[in-house]
């Protein structure tokens, strides 16, 4: 099934537009034709299901026929993770934490991180691809901190986990609480500094084993949010 992506913005009065990309992509592509239904998600957890009543050069209007509600992901899980210098790892990162749910993506720049600048008009667009291919109707939201201590200070009332190599992962860990929101960190290449380590302890953060080997930052993504499928 093909799901297609409009802000609220886009959908008003019973009606729903699709633009740029989205309109082209349905019409050039699928080779759509009114009558056809499309599927559409806003990425504020509405889910709508129409006809097309008209194509133009630059946009699609569809009636809405059905729609529904969908509940805001349950743990809310916010993706923490220090800036990869290859730009193909840290899109494949962030695609691959929306496929497995994150609420939020937060990257920051860390002690060690060496790429200084980030195309996130691309990180956008990668996300809204990746929310479609995953079916699920809630855009993660990605933003950028000049420093690990700058996203600590934005994140409120969640549980605090840090992936960091020189953790035990001999032993049974309990990475689960109370909370409903959980921050999880991934350091850049090089990992946390001593410093940045210091402030998880001063923050009450959980250090967290993602097993013996080292990981690169984008499979310790991976590896960390599987815990909560």
């Amino acid at each position: 099934m093909n799901i297609f992506y409009a802000p609220p913005s886009q959908i008003n009065n019973g009606f729903i537009e699709l633009l740029d990309q989205e309109a082209a992509h349905a019409s050039k592509v699928l080779r759509a034709s009114e009558g056809d239904v499309l599927h559409v998600v806003d990425g504020q957890g509405g889910r709508y299901k129409g006809p097309i009543r008209r194509i133009t050069k630059n946009s699609i209007q569809l009636e809405i026929e059905e729609q529904r509600k969908i509940s805001a992901p349950n743990p809310e899980l916010i993706l923490g993770m220090g800036i990869i210098k290859k730009r193909d790892r840290l899109e494949f990162a962030v695609e691959k934490a929306i496929e497995l749910g994150v609420s939020e993506i937060m990257l920051f720049r860390s002690d060690h991180s060496i790429k200084e600048n980030v195309r996130m008009d691309r990180l956008e667009s990668i996300a809204v691809s990746a929310m479609k291919q995953s079916l699920r109707a809630w855009l993660p939201q990605i933003s950028l901190y000049r420093s690990l201590e700058l996203l600590l200070d934005d994140v409120q009332d969640a549980d605090i986990l840090a992936a960091h190599e020189k953790v035990d992962g001999n032993g049974k860990q309990k990475i689960h609480s109370g909370r409903d929101k959980k921050l999880l960190l991934v350091g850049p290449e090089g990992g946390f500094s001593d410093s940045e380590i210091s402030m998880f302890t001063e923050r009450d953060a959980q250090l967290v084993s993602l097993g013996e080997n080292r990981l690169r930052t984008e499979t310790a993504v991976v590896a960390f949010l599987s815990q909560y499928l």
